[in-house]
């Protein structure tokens, strides 16, 4: 049984910007105190080292916090500038000085936060408790740090108001679109999406039963108002956008957004949720007194409204506190104060007390595991871990190489709550109320309610491309201090006699959508980053005649609050007479090989000898990563995997079949997709691979865990590549008549692309290779496989029959996408027919109308199987009328007739004499018949004859009797005869 609860539902290379950090202090001096003069001494000495200074605004150290648009009172103290200890330079009075720049980024959802904390791109960040427990199972860099509340009704699955229960989105009703189930739409990975898939398990529904797609909050408004999906799962302004706005437009009542389900209920049903602050592992070691300060300026805030919540007139809709938490909430969309002011009242805030008794680890375990069960998460965050290495997954003390105990995870769950800032906390550091405070001066760290943050916004200017000479600047456009703009697309040309170089001078963008792109002139990739950035850690960028530069940008604005930075990016070109480094050693790249990640396309020739490629020379490869490498030979090429530590399910190596880079690795996506041969991911390494022909090998990564949970590796992989004329282990097929994506049949399971030559009325395959599925142990995850085929014109549909039939099937607690899917052509074409585990019996029959005979089979694996599947082995066929086994159809031992009987393969007439058939049960009953007469009448000969010898012998017994019986007679009339003669008369 679970406690009670209240209610509710090594980062990469990058180094901050500005001046290295000076001493900074734990909590805000006091006017008049010692710390103040402490203060004053050091501002003293800071003024002291920067006389000179002509800039406006200068940072001894910069904080980047990620928030939300939710309406809660620490907006208070983020719109008012709270945190920023700044002062004005006694000898330049037009600069600004600041101890400390406190910048606040707004984020669209919770998943981005986790990968932002983990690369540097934030220090600190409210994240929702799901999303921390995401980055928790998945080792991300990150603590929390408070519980900052719990979710109450502030959440929501919100539909349209003709879905009158969770059931009902699974009905007949009409969904949007016209389509055969209604969408739901959330942000992925935040405590929403957890909430959706709480309601939609409660209800014994799966994702089979609703389309649930991912969108940010702003997307989920504008496709509500679109009338594409029919509810979403949302917070803040969102929540309140599809309560106030009709679905589609609708003037029908039953179109009016309705809550459906609050996480308040959610939360009564054990899926818990709230938020937590949490900041990086880096920051907390080498600032722990900043951790402390904001923590406790966010808790003061929520002591304040805690304690006036009830009659307060400055927390009221139309009071000075509530309105400053209305901008906050309006920086995307205008608010209505009184609507701010009801989601205030929907959170639920613990005291500083609570917070420390909260069991934040089993909240956190609970939430983690659910998201495994619902393919969202690939590892099993259940798994024991080893006591020296939390990182190293174990079955025994022996899996412990550095000589710790295998054991549960719970300690690694609790020790991911850093608690020092809470339990540091005395009541007069925080338990002060702000009414006192009014408009006036700024005093160093104490509220002004009359100062308004700076927020960062657009100025209207845009990006301009077009073919330049080497040798000129570019930009993103905006001013700065301004936020540049979104929905950018722009290129840039660069051409140059001899080798244009490119040195970035700033980049600071949105991860993971913002960025930068550069293409040489054949459109291959050179490099790709996202992200804030140190520019002195980024590489130059060279290429022979020219390069393209590419800037895009989605259509969300973070709405930078505080101490603002200049944004965007500059790039600077030139043209140089040398050409850049081809022999970079693996694992690294740039123009002088400067840069110890992969990055771009690279073009290799394979030889007899193996050569090398790596994703890093570093321990943890880079975040983002999206790193290519055309591998061309004449005949056959051999990849072995000699190191494979990336995280399962978000991390893959991928090899496609030829030398057309896929979609992202050139600047014009391809006309056709090459096809994929294999996916790696995780830490179990392939035997070597051999492929026919040139491969492309790509190598792409997410913003978050950039190791392999439970490798004993380094994070990365390590693939050597050789160039074979011919070998005995090449093999014409793998699986009977199908073509092999792999040429040594090195695998047990399918993977890439089969295809079966020819047209046939009927075949076979299997997700398993070179043996039965009933042999297999589990198919693997995250694991796409095709099989082309073409069948005999004429028929109706096809029918499928399983021999072996052991795929995942969604259930109470498990919500999963693994099944076998047929299209008509390609996956383009028309769905056939869809194969998912658990239906029973194992026989499906699709009627279609093709307009070819080609089809495909593909069976898509999803992140994780939680109870181990042996997979399948399918047999399809062409059905003849209603059924593959009719007369004129399919037929073996596996598949019985319908009608007729079965003769060479085929469903045939039975024969026939004159007009009148036999029916076969008939001829089944002869057959006996004649089967027991034979029988009889063996026996009975056998009988005859066994009595026929008996009786001879009895025979030859009784005459051999009758024989000494006369022999004794007569020996009696002898006998006879002598005594009459001897007898006197």
């Amino acid at each position: 049984q679970r406690s009670p609860r209240i209610e509710a539902c090594g980062r990469k290379p990058r180094r901050s910007v500005g001046l290295p950090p000076l001493a900074a202090r734990r909590t805000v001096p006091q006017p008049g105190t010692s710390r103040s003069k402490k203060a004053m001494a050091m501002r003293a000495l800071l003024v002291s080292l920067l006389p000179g200074l002509a800039a406006a605004q200068t940072c001894t150290k910069r904080i980047r916090v990620g928030t939300f648009g939710d309406s809660n009172p620490e907006a208070l103290a983020i719109m008012t500038d709270w945190l920023n200890d700044c002062w004005t330079s006694p000898t330049t009075t037009s600069s600004t000085v600041c101890a400390e720049c406190w910048t606040f980024y707004r984020q669209p959802s919770g998943g981005l936060s986790i990968a932002k904390l983990d690369s540097g791109d934030l220090d600190i960040a409210l994240l929702g408790s799901t999303p921390y427990a995401a980055a928790a199972a998945r080792r991300g860099r990150l603590k929390a740090v408070s519980v900052a509340h719990l979710k109450g009704s502030s959440q929501a699955l919100i539909t349209r108001a003709r879905f009158d229960e969770p059931k009902a989105l699974s009905s007949d009703t009409i969904k949007a679109g016209g389509t055969a189930k209604a969408t739901l739409a959330t942000p992925k990975t935040s405590t929403a999406h957890y909430i959706a898939l709480a309601v939609i398990a409660n209800a014994g529904l799966d994702l089979g039963s609703i389309d649930l797609v991912f969108m940010s909050p702003s997307q989920i408004t504008a496709a509500w108002d679109a009338g594409t999906i029919d509810g979403a799962c949302v917070w803040g302004t969102a929540f309140s956008h599809l309560l106030n706005n009709p679905w589609g437009g609708s003037a029908d009542p039953l179109d009016a957004g309705d809550i459906m389900v609050p996480a308040s209920s959610v939360a009564h049903w054990d899926y818990l949720t709230g938020n937590v602050l949490a900041a990086s592992d880096a920051f907390i070691t080498n600032h722990a007194d900043l951790v402390a300060k904001l923590v406790e300026k966010f808790e003061q805030t929520r002591y304040d409204y805690r304690s006036k919540e009830e009659g307060s007139t400055l927390w009221a809709a139309a009071g000075a506190y509530n309105q400053k938490v209305t901008d906050f909430a309006s920086l995307k969309t205008a608010q209505d104060a009184a609507d701010v002011s009801d989601r205030l009242a929907k959170f639920e805030y613990l005291s500083v007390a609570e917070q420390l008794q909260y069991d934040l680890d089993e909240m956190t375990r609970d939430s983690a595991y659910f998201f495994y069960e619902q393919k969202v998460l690939a590892e099993d965050p259940s798994a024991k871990i080893c006591s020296d290495d939390f990182a190293k997954t174990c079955e025994s003390n022996a899996d412990c190489a550095g000589g710790g105990t295998c054991g549960d995870p719970a300690p690694y769950y609790d020790g991911n709550y850093y608690k020092t800032a809470l339990q540091e906390l005395s009541d007069s550091d925080y338990q002060t109320l702000l009414a006192a405070d009014t408009a006036g001066p700024i005093v160093d760290g104490e509220f002004d309610l009359g100062k308004t943050a700076s927020v960062q916004e657009k100025d209207g200017s845009t990006c301009t491309g077009g073919t330049l000479s080497a040798g000129q600047t570019i930009y993103d456009g905006s001013g700065s201090t301004a936020a540049y703009a979104p929905d950018q697309n722009c290129e840039w040309k660069f051409t140059s006699s001899t080798y244009v170089t490119i040195d970035i001078t700033k980049l600071m963008s949105e991860t993971p959508d913002d960025g930068l792109e550069f293409y040489n002139k054949d459109g291959d990739l050179l490099a790709a980053f996202t992200g804030r950035w140190d520019a002195s850690d980024l590489p130059e960028i060279r290429s022979k005649d020219e390069v393209t530069v590419k800037w895009t940008t989605n259509s969300y604005d973070e709405n930078a609050i505080g101490v603002l930075e200049d944004v965007g990016f500059e790039a600077t070109s030139s043209s140089i007479g040398s050409a850049p480094n081809t022999n970079c050693a693996a694992g690294t790249s740039g123009a002088s090989c400067e840069y110890a990640y992969c990055l771009g396309v690279v073009t290799k020739q394979a030889s007899g000898t193996q050569q090398s490629i790596k994703a890093t020379t570093e321990d943890k490869y880079a975040p983002n990563s999206r790193c290519g490498w055309r591998i061309e030979t004449t005949s056959y090429v051999e990849l072995e995997f000699t190191q494979l530590a990336i995280e399962n399910g978000f991390d893959f190596v991928k090899i496609y079949a030829g030398g057309t880079a896929p979609t992202g690795f050139s600047l014009t996506d391809p006309a056709t997709e090459p096809k994929l041969l294999y996916a790696a991911t995780g830490s179990t390494p392939p035997s070597p691979l051999l492929f026919e022909g040139d491969v492309f090998v790509t190598f792409e990564s997410d913003g978050l865990g950039n190791t392999a949970v439970g490798a004993t590796d380094n994070g990365g992989f390590e693939l050597k590549y050789r160039s074979l004329p011919t070998s005995s282990t090449i093999k014409d097929n793998c699986d009977g008549d199908w073509t092999p994506p792999i040429k040594n049949c090195a695998l047990d399971h399918c993977t890439g692309t089969q295809k079966r030559d020819g047209v046939h009325g009927h075949g076979s395959f299997s997700s398993s290779s070179g043996k039965s599925a009933a042999d297999a142990t589990d198919y693997p995850a995250m694991t796409t496989c095709r099989w082309e085929f073409e069948v005999s014109p004429g028929f109706t549909g096809l029918s499928f029959k399983a021999l072996v039939w052991d795929v995942e099937a969604s259930g109470a607690l498990t919500s999963t996408t693994d099944a076998v899917k047929i299209y008509n052509n390609d996956e383009d074409g028309t769905l056939v027919g869809t194969l998912k585990g658990g239906d029973d019996p194992a026989e499906w029959e699709f009627e279609y109308t093709a307009t070819s005979g080609k089809f495909v089979a593909v069976f898509e694996s999803d992140l994780n199987n939680p109870v181990p599947k042996k997979g399948f082995d399918l047999m399809y066929a062409g059905m003849y009328g209603t059924s593959a086994g009719m007369l004129g159809g399919f037929c073996s031992g596996d598949w019985p007739c319908v009608e007729g009987e079965c003769d060479g393969g085929t469903c045939k007439t039975p024969s026939k004499k004159g007009s009148n058939e036999v029916p076969g049960y008939v001829i089944a009953m002869i057959v006996v018949m004649c089967v027991l007469l034979l029988g009889l009448a063996v026996f009975l000969y056998f009988y005859r004859k066994k009595m026929k010898a008996k009786s001879k012998a009895q025979k030859a017994i009784i005459s051999e009797q009758q024989e000494e019986l006369q022999n004794f007679r007569d020996s009696v009339v002898g006998m006879r005869a002598v005594v009459k003669a001897a007898a006197p008369g």
